[in-house]
């Protein structure tokens, strides 16, 4: 992956830990789990390439799960403890947005401000398979 991408998502993620509320950790990786871009506290028990890992593998699965009602993808996977929250949103077919957040963040907020990060992201690899 160039910098000319990498760069782009870096900043797409800098922009989510560092400007919306509660959010504390964000990471893009491949449909198959490679970490292609992270920013991802240092305290967290979770490394970059074992988050994307997982990150692709839930969304894998939520797949499976809503196919039993129809042919539509899942759009999203969320899960809460009481030590926070991870929002996990497909990239298109291509990469997988995982956001870590505080237990107290607004998840519908959290949700709408992942969709658009994630929109936003699909935009950027367009533009990088055109190139």
């Amino acid at each position: 992956m160039t910098a000319e991408i990498t760069q782009p998502m870096r900043q797409v993620l800098d922009h989510l830990v560092e400007r919306i509320p509660g959010v504390v950790g964000a990471l893009v990786s491949s449909a198959d789990g490679f970490a292609l871009a992270s920013h991802v506290p240092a305290e967290s028990s979770a490394e970059s390439a074992g988050l994307g890992a997982m990150a692709a593998a839930a969304i894998a699965l939520s797949n499976r799960l809503v196919a039993t009602m129809g042919d539509s993808p899942a759009t999203a996977t969320h899960h809460r403890s009481d030590d926070g929250q991870v929002l996990i949103l497909p990239i298109g077919q291509l990469a997988v947005l995982t956001i870590m957040a505080t237990p107290s963040t607004d998840a519908g907020q959290l949700t709408l401000v992942g969709r658009e990060a994630a929109m936003g992201l699909q935009r950027l690899f367009r533009g990088a398979a055109s190139v």
